[in-house]
């Protein structure tokens, strides 16, 4: 038996702070929850652990993140926080001189678009550092590339080659490839690139998930699982992660392919409930499907309806009446859907499609993750629908992207209409939150911090991101402990409570008492994970703004 008890600070039992002194713990199990002296008669000669000051609450559950990305990227070359392109392309030419293969591609990605004029960097750049060898670099939100010449020509893409349907290749004046690629097509590069294994990926996986828990994350829900473009199926590494001791709570989103036509619903929905079949056995739960709708604004991707300046409208990867059927066949298999919408156009095509379909079978949790633009009428709709509220809250501020790109793409009134958590809470939807990492951070007390003040952290006299957008620290710290976890399907944790399971995130201070602009600042000291604790590692402040794994922690 493995008995604990947590003691010395403010008890947040995953919706508010409770008049508790001690949480006990037995095998994995919270058994008592109040006084130090119940705790105690609970779990007699039990180790005592001191939060000295700092708040005790359930662990976090990231409801939308990609391990599998960060396992991948951590055998390639990380642009994460590169900084320039100059630094870029010195990264690039020494991460292809180590190579030993002469056919091995040059992968990785976290290229930022201010960094290159244009925000599109170009094939002839990275042909002077690597011009022997394919090079294919994501961008840092990983919805864009960056191939040199021979990776492009290995694609058979010239300029001659239409855009794919569901994405753009920069083009120069003469019509030739720039280099630069957008949403699908990457994937004409990608699908030509070696894909490593599930054996390679695992232990990326593993590091990740470690990384993920020394920052109080104990449950997630990997948010694209499918082979498709440049991303291969991280299905099997998970599979082998969890054999080799895997920790924590893994669950994932199968990917709905943008090729999905109206006669093969049946057929994709049932294979999709096969696999969730199959996950149950061996503790990777898929049942949940992942249907991206639109790009990002900064790229002009994302669906809006009423457009951009220079008169496009982004991109809009199905037709409604497809999203109508998948979502509809999909809920009445008992299948979640997880929807990645950016634009207003995006957000309201899912609503539409959740609002046809009727009410979810118990259990199927619908949400729509990223939520950027909403339009104001359909704030109501989240609860109307039974559509939680998936947010990826570290990006609801006005940071230099949001000042340069993103708010003259949207002009003064969907400026305002970006992010709306407070008013989706205030309307009574559900909330739950994701980090989106390597996209962004994975520690959620960033994350908390903006949603509190929506404004970057340690940038306390910056301009707020929507008068009346912000979240109470409660709700904040609710949706990304019990809220998420009830999300992902992991019932069993993100409450402290009799009977609950005893994953607990301890901060090194208590963020219910200061400044609200220090709520960004607080760090989890350790966690509590199936009733072990682990200790977190200290982060230097460069660590805590990269995207990428810490080396210490994996």
């Amino acid at each position: 038996m493995t008995a604990l008890i947590v003691t010395g600070g403010p008890v947040f039992d995953g919706e508010r702070l409770i008049p508790a002194q001690a949480v006990a713990v037995r095998d994995g199990t919270i058994v008592a929850v109040g006084s130090l002296a119940a705790a105690r008669a609970a779990v007699p000669g039990a180790d005592e652990v001191d939060a000295a000051g700092g708040v005790i609450a359930p662990s976090f559950a990231d409801a939308h993140v990609h391990l599998g990305l960060v396992a991948l990227e951590a055998l390639d070359c990380s642009l994460d926080d590169a900084g320039s392109e100059a630094a870029c392309l010195e990264r690039i030419r020494a991460h292809a001189a180590s190579l030993t293969d002469p056919q091995a591609w040059v992968r990785g990605g976290g290229w930022r678009a201010e960094w290159f004029a244009d925000g599109t960097p170009s094939r002839e750049a990275l042909d002077a550092v690597v011009p022997d060898r394919p090079v294919l670099l994501l961008d840092s939100d990983r919805h864009g590339g960056w191939a040199n010449s021979r990776a492009l020509a290995l694609a058979g893409i010239d300029r001659t080659t239409p855009d794919p349907p569901d994405g753009r290749i920069v083009r120069g004046a003469d019509g030739e490839p720039q280099g630069t690629l957008r949403e699908g097509a990457v994937d004409l590069v990608g699908r030509v690139a070696p894909e490593p294994s599930p054996a390679a990926l695992a232990p990326g996986i593993r590091a990740a998930a470690d990384h993920l828990i020394s920052l109080g994350v104990t449950g997630w829900q990997e948010a694209a699982l499918a082979s498709f473009g440049s991303i291969p199926d991280f299905t099997d590494a998970y599979h082998l992660a969890l054999a080799a001791g895997l920790r924590g709570r893994p669950t994932g989103a199968i990917w709905v392919p943008r090729d999905l036509t109206m006669d093969a619903v049946d057929a994709f929905v049932a294979g999709v409930r096969a696999r969730a079949d199959a996950g149950q056995a061996t503790g990777f739960s898929t049942r949940t499907a992942k249907l991206m709708l639109d790009g990002i604004i900064e790229s002009k991707t994302a669906a809006l309806q009423d457009g951009y300046p220079d008169g496009s409208a982004g991109l809009r990867y199905f037709p409604d009446e497809l999203v109508r059927s998948v979502v509809a066949a999909l809920n009445a298999a008992g299948i979640a859907v997880h929807v990645h919408a950016i634009g207003d156009a995006a957000v309201t095509q899912a609503l539409d499609a959740f609002a046809a379909a009727g009410t979810a079978p118990t259990g199927v949790r619908n949400h729509i993750a990223h939520l950027q633009v909403v339009n104001p009428h359909d704030v109501p709709r989240f609860a109307a629908t039974g559509t939680t509220v998936n947010a990826q809250a570290l990006w609801a501020c006005r940071n230099d992207v949001m000042r340069t790109v993103t708010e003259p793409l949207l002009g003064a009134t969907r400026s305002g209409w970006q992010f709306p958590f407070g008013s989706l809470r205030r309307a009574g939807a559900t909330l739950a939150m994701g980090s989106d990492w390597p996209v962004s951070t994975p520690d959620p007390w960033e994350a908390i911090g903006v949603a509190v003040t929506r404004r970057e952290v340690g940038v306390a006299d910056a301009a707020p991101l929507g008068a009346g957008e912000e979240l109470p620290l409660s709700a904040a710290l609710a949706a990304y402990t019990s809220g998420s976890h009830e999300l992902i399907g992991d019932g069993a944790a993100g409450r402290i409570r009799v009977g609950a399971a005893a994953d607990l995130a301890v901060a090194d201070r208590d963020p219910f008492v200061g400044a609200p602009e220090e709520i960004g600042f607080t760090r989890t000291a350790w966690t509590v994970c199936a009733g072990e604790v682990i200790a977190a590692h200290t982060h230097t402040g460069a660590e805590r703004g990269r995207a990428t794994a810490c080396p210490a922690c994996a």
